[in-house]
């Protein structure tokens, strides 16, 4: 006897292959069957997926809800888009590992909300969180941020790390990858890792390596850059082996307009002559950071905080400013930049663009970019409009690019926000699979591929991403035909249409389009065993 049986669904098994019409049987946490007829009577539950999708559980390749569950195990905003996995722990920033006689640094790396529980490891962290009995929405495949690797052995400091620094690093990045951790991520746009070199990158590239890990990469620079900023990516992989994988791939600034087909090519040739380099995208024209993200990068090597101390240097202060001026020239280019949330600190600037907020304060753009940047401490969340459509269509049509979100596990009520996030945090994957079905750069079996098989395959997961007897069963049931998004730059706080049901394990997360009370989210991790063969651990939360 099954436990769950979904009948008469279109089955687009997350292989790229051609979709067919199957029942898909369920027992415990395992996909027991998928065959052409399989009598009701043989289970317990059926669900009827007549005219619907039967998919993978979908798979967040770049998510940044590693420590959201600590806030709102619900996870809304992704169980909604029919995620059921995400990478986390991106863009170099986690909440450990760090010496432990050097805690207060790793805590004050962390967001406030979460500071109790940043920790000496990953081990550690994982200690707390079940001593709590936390609980979460979704699976989180962890990551050890190499930010948070510098930051808890050398602080903000802006120098190379001596060679025992680097020891202490690799030695906490091999516990933790001991542990059950699949890489390491970068952050070489952000302080403290835009202030380390290649010899450093290297050589924590061999200790993933070892563990045939991965590394994503915020790269150093995503505009005009790029070709010299993957070049560094590329050296590696050359030098260690490790799986270099670039994270919301783009070209970013208007400078750099047009240039996608070229920076494609950049990551083709590489792939031909042998590096091994992967690539995924978010299907929007606006990216999100800190507003120091709009800063040159001398200004936050050794810290945010040394940004805002340079603004406050009448002799320093000019050089900031004339970039600025040099970036924010026209009234287009400040209304490109929007403060999402300052979070009380400055409330004159919330919600309001750049153009705007100067216009009321009689500054021009830079001045006010450096105003609110004080006023907050460079704390203030911004939305900027970075891309053209064309470039983001190019890159969205590659087949083999996964697409990631860039984005964290939210709620839907607007009360329980900081302002207005942006909309990939609710509408990533039915807008990628929208936009698949409207401007035909790829079917939807391909569609479902680029973010479920693909991403498993890229990430190391051998269960789940695609729908075989014998699978997690992770299962998404969507409408191809009607899927969409429908959250805003103005109104992001809407649920995407189309998504009929999420199972994780086998279980119902979401039940004719409304969350149930389950929340299965577990971390997997990733064990090497005796043979050599890597699997899958489970942690139930």
């Amino acid at each position: 006897m099954f436990d769950l049986l979904i009948k008469n669904g279109t089955v687009i098994d997350g292989t790229g292959e051609a979709r067919f019409t199957a029942d898909v049987a369920i027992t415990g946490e395992k996909i027991a069957a998928i065959e052409p007829h399989i009598p009701v009577e043989e289970a317990r539950q059926v669900i009827d997926a007549q005219g619907l999708v039967v998919a993978p559980g979908f798979i967040d390749i770049h998510s940044h809800s590693d420590t959201y569950f600590l806030r709102d195990d619900r996870g809304e905003s992704r169980i909604y888009q029919g995620v059921t996995t995400e990478l986390a722990g991106q863009c170099g920033s986690t909440i450990y590992p760090c010496p432990p006689e050097h805690m207060e640094r790793i805590r004050g790396f962390a967001d406030a909300a979460v500071r109790d529980y940043a920790s000496a490891s990953f081990g550690e962290f994982l200690e707390k969180v079940q001593r709590d009995g936390k609980k979460m929405g979704t699976n989180l495949v962890p990551l050890i941020g190499h930010g948070a690797l510098r930051c808890g052995v050398m602080g903000y400091e802006d120098r190379p790390a001596t060679k025992e620094e680097l020891e202490e690093m690799k030695r906490l990045l091999d516990e933790d990858m001991a542990h059950g951790v699949w890489g390491l991520s970068l952050g070489l746009g952000y302080t403290p890792g835009v202030s380390s070199d290649q010899e450093e990158l290297c050589a924590l590239g061999e200790v993933v390596a070892r563990y045939q890990g991965i590394i994503t990469s915020h790269m150093r620079d995503q505009g005009l850059g790029t070709p010299r900023s993957l070049e560094e990516m590329y050296e590696i992989n050359r030098r260690t082996g490790a799986h270099v994988h670039i994270a919301h791939f783009k070209a970013s600034g208007r400078a750099a307009w047009g240039k996608a087909p070229e920076f494609v090519d950049n990551v083709r040739k590489a792939q031909k002559d042998g590096i091994h380099v992967t690539v995924d995208l978010y299907p929007y024209l606006a990216a999100s950071s800190g507003i120091t993200n709009s800063f040159p990068k001398w200004t936050i090597q050794g810290g945010k905080e040394k940004a805002v101390a340079i603004l406050q240097d009448p002799e320093k202060r000019g050089e900031i400013i004339r970039q600025l001026e040099e970036r924010f020239s026209t009234k287009e280019d400040g209304e490109g930049l929007y403060v999402v949330t300052t979070e009380g600190r400055y409330p004159p600037a919330d919600g309001k663009n750049i153009w705007q907020l100067s216009q009321e304060l009689g500054l021009s753009m830079a001045e006010t970019i450096a105003q609110v940047t004080v006023e907050t401490q460079a704390q203030a969340t911004c939305i900027s409009f970075a891309m053209c459509q064309e470039d983001v269509d190019y890159m969205l049509s590659q087949k083999d690019f996964a697409i990631g979100s860039d984005g964290v596990s939210l709620p839907l009520a607007p009360e329980e926000n900081e302002g207005k996030p942006h909309p990939r945090n609710f509408g990533t994957f039915p807008c990628f699979l929208r936009l698949a079905r409207e401007k035909g750069f790829c079917t939807l079996e391909e569609a479902v591929h680029r973010i479920t098989g693909l991403s498993a395959r890229i990430i190391g997961l051998k269960d789940r991403g695609i729908l075989r007897p014998g699978m997690q069963a992770d299962i998404t049931v969507f409408d191809g035909e009607k899927v969409t998004d429908k959250a805003t730059y103005e109104n992001p706080f809407q649920k995407p249409e189309g998504i009929h049901h999420v199972f994780m394990a086998g279980q119902a997360a979401l039940l004719h389009g409304e969350q149930t009370d389950a929340r299965l989210g577990r971390f997997l991790l990733k064990k090497q065993g005796f043979s050599g063969e890597y699997s899958i651990s489970l942690d139930k939360k």
